[in-house]
């Protein structure tokens, strides 16, 4: 940039100092380099596009009929389930017939990572992990890992993350919206900064201590030890890098956003028995990754917005239903559990809906946040009756601003899941890294190319 030419121009990132607070500018047209002036507006040229991908996954999945509309193409009619998106008829794509590479209670870990299972033992790269390194530190948090609980199930017969590292290890997601908004956006004063550094620096040193420790020991121990270390020397580089990339980000003021109203005690314990705190709980969520997105904070979300325990009960203060949600997905084709599931579907949607609008809602550049972000609904449950890994709905959202073009609904039968990824990836210019989803992918999906 010439300084003594354009010297009206902002910088993206443009803070207001003041009062021990710092206020991030959101996107503003005389940060564009395609700004002529002060007074004439510029478009957001294409390499400053934040191109950014969410990937959310719902267990249990979706009852057939009501996410198999009987049309296909762009003006295909929804189905009475499907009818909270009809906003975003045109922001999005639903795909059917898609497969997984597994199905059944905790095949979450297969749905980014292409293979992963509890009974493989395979530990490829989760595809939103991916998509970080290939971002790097352009923004303070490369990633956000987020879900209902905060614990990985790993070493249990239920996974609860979809995200892994590249060096092998399952990610603890974060489930506590209050946590998550001061990590994001909380104050911190000189005094905290320099505890802060600190900190980090012992943490550092410390790491080193352990690694030498450890190398040590592992040339006394046998086999199955060193294959033990092996894996506690992995999440060691895991924490080396985060903290590297923290450190990148210490002195750099965070955004300062509205503090949204939390109420009384955890968003997370007030989810009811009958599921009255669900809504809420999970808006919350939403209102919290789409600050993020719109503040650059991060370009890359992974998140269970429902697990396979069904959080909302069914919103049985809605919906009087007299089973769980489990008992509904085998319903030996009665009628009056398959309604229901059409109607709880259609409740889920409206959450899903939801955290779209807030993402339409936002102007940036020439079109809106949603159509900078790719945002996909996801699941490894499919089929009439149980948790097959067939027959999968999957619907990707916004992205026309990347180049997705939308098209309605398309039938891919049989068209594994991580083809979609495959156009994601494409999308964000990401290169394909070797065996990505360990082979699974048979290319992109052409129609939204």
């Amino acid at each position: 940039m010439n300084i003594n030419k354009h010297n009206w121009l902002l910088p993206r990132r443009t803070f207001l100092k003041g009062l021990g607070a710092s206020v991030a500018l959101p996107w503003l047209e005389v940060m564009s380099a395609n700004a002529k002036s002060i007074s004439t507006a510029g478009s957001m040229a294409e390499s400053e596009i934040p191109r950014r991908s969410m990937f959310t996954y719902w267990g249990l999945g979706a009852e057939p009929s009501g996410f198999t509309p009987t049309t296909t193409g762009k003006n295909y009619t929804l189905t009475s389930t499907l009818a909270p998106l009809a906003p975003f008829k045109d922001n999005c794509t639903l795909m059917t017939g898609l497969t997984a590479f597994t199905g059944g209670h905790g095949s979450c870990c297969c749905l980014l990572t292409g293979v992963n299972t509890v009974g493989n033992a395979k530990t490829l790269t989760s595809v939103d992990q991916q998509l970080a390194a290939h971002h790097g530190s352009v923004t303070r948090f490369p990633s956000l890992v987020l879900g209902t609980v905060r614990e990985t199930g790993f070493g249990g017969p239920f996974p609860m993350t979809l995200s892994w590292s590249k060096n092998h290890t399952p990610i603890t997601p974060e489930n506590r919206p209050e946590v998550l908004f001061e990590k994001l956006f909380g104050n911190e004063d000189n005094k905290t900064l320099i505890a802060v550094k600190q900190a980090m620096s012992q943490r550092g040193s410390l790491l080193d201590s352990i690694k030498q420790q450890a190398g040590a020991l592992q040339k006394q121990v046998g086999t199955a030890d060193r294959a033990r270390l092996d894996q506690y020397f992995t999440s060691i580089r895991d924490l080396e890098e985060r903290i590297k990339i923290e450190g990148e980000w210490i002195d750099r003021p965070k955004p300062k956003v509205p503090r949204p109203d939390f109420g009384q005690g955890s968003p997370r314990d007030r989810i009811a028995s009958d599921g009255k705190g669900y809504s809420e709980y999970t808006r919350l969520m939403f209102d919290i990754i789409a600050l993020a997105f719109q503040t650059d904070s991060t370009r890359v979300v992974s998140h269970i917005p429902r697990t396979e325990g069904d959080e909302a009960k069914c919103y049985k203060y809605l919906t009087n239903s007299a089973w769980d949600l489990h008992t509904i997905t085998h319903n030996a084709q009665e009628d009056e559990k398959l309604a229901m599931w059409r109607k709880l579907d259609s409740l889920y949607l409206s959450e899903w809906a939801y955290f779209l609008g807030k993402l339409k809602d936002v102007k940036e550049g020439a079109g809106t946040l949603l159509d900078n972000t790719i945002a996909a609904w996801a699941t490894t449950n499919g089929g009439p009756n149980a948790h097959d890994s067939k027959h999968l709905p999957l619907i990707l959202c916004g992205g026309s601003a990347l180049g997705i073009k939308h098209q309605g609904h398309l039938a891919k039968q049989d068209m594994p899941i991580a083809n979609v990824w495959q156009t994601v990836t494409t999308k964000i210019g990401m290169p394909l890294p070797d065996n990505f989803q360990g082979g699974l992918s048979k290319g992109v999906v052409a129609e939204l190319m």
